[in-house]
């Protein structure tokens, strides 16, 4: 059984999409076996997306650059009284649906109650 060291590293792990492993497996000079998973080796606590390397040959490597999913509970935004299909507080216009109209309509994208009145008028 080997040994399991905290090194620092991040360890985020990722599975790489066999349309990967297939682009750099078996590539001329190639200095690895493509692993079909991989863990971040960025030190923990890193900024911004994983990296792990996945393939070197010759002075280049290729490697696979990835964010991680994460799941949130937050409101949902109501902004205005509108029905936003996106999480309170988020950045930019609200993507909304019109709900109190027989079928629904939309989703437009809006920065307000007014703007969607006026995307509407124009339909």
């Amino acid at each position: 059984m080997g040994v399991s060291i905290d090194d620092g590293a991040c360890g985020a792990w990722q599975r790489v999409p066999e349309e990967v492993i297939g682009r750099f497996d078996g590539l001329p000079g190639a200095a690895y076996e493509v692993p079909d998973e991989v863990t971040c080796a960025l030190e923990s606590g890193h900024p911004d997306k994983h990296m792990a390397v996945l393939q070197g040959w010759g002075n280049r490597e290729a490697w696979l650059v990835w964010s991680t999913p994460a799941t949130v509970t937050a409101p949902g935004c109501r902004a205005e009284g509108l029905t936003c299909l996106l999480s309170a507080g988020h950045a930019g216009r609200h993507h909304v649906i019109v709900a109190d109209v027989v079928e629904d309509e939309g989703p437009y994208w809006c920065d307000s109650r007014a703007d969607l009145e006026m995307q509407r008028a124009r339909t």
